[in-house]
């Protein structure tokens, strides 16, 4: 069996269903459906400086946890041993610091060699050993953690 569907009644359905979709996303958006959950929390800026002793850690990501609320936030290290890290919603946090991902292999050449980042101690890069705490105020908040005092 055969259907045909005449042009006249397919640009139909088609316009129906492009008027439908338009208003359920319309309908969406006025319950909420698109809101980002905590958008409307109050945040502030983050700084944070990362040495060990006295040099910088120029090579990881910061990692921000409020383990109450389940937020957090993170940033790469520049440089200077600095992350910036915006929008972050106030609360106390643990802060790890962690070496950056490495280089994946690629099939049919040797394997990069790993760097081990003696200057970021295993204690602060997991949330549950390390000591490194936070607390996120309005506006511009400065950190400043010596890795060297945690070892």
């Amino acid at each position: 069996m055969k259907y045909t569907i005449h042009k006249a009644a397919c640009n139909n359905l088609k316009h129906t269903l492009v008027i439908s979709g338009c208003a359920l996303l319309f309908l969406l958006e006025l319950s909420g459906c698109s809101h980002t959950p905590g958008a409307d929390k109050p945040r502030g800026t983050v700084i944070i400086k990362v040495t060990n002793g006295t040099d910088p850690v120029t090579e990881g990501q910061v990692d921000l946890v409020n383990e109450e609320t389940g937020e957090g936030g993170g940033g790469t290290l520049n440089s200077d041993g600095t992350a910036s890290l915006e929008m972050v919603a106030l609360g106390s946090y643990t802060v790890t610091v962690n070496p950056p991902p490495q280089e994946p292999v690629v099939p049919g050449q040797a394997p990069p060699a790993v760097k081990t980042y003696e200057n970021i101690p295993s204690q602060v890069r997991k949330i549950n050993t390390s000591p490194l705490k936070l607390k996120v105020e309005p506006g511009s908040n400065e950190y400043a953690f010596d890795l060297k005092l945690t070892d």
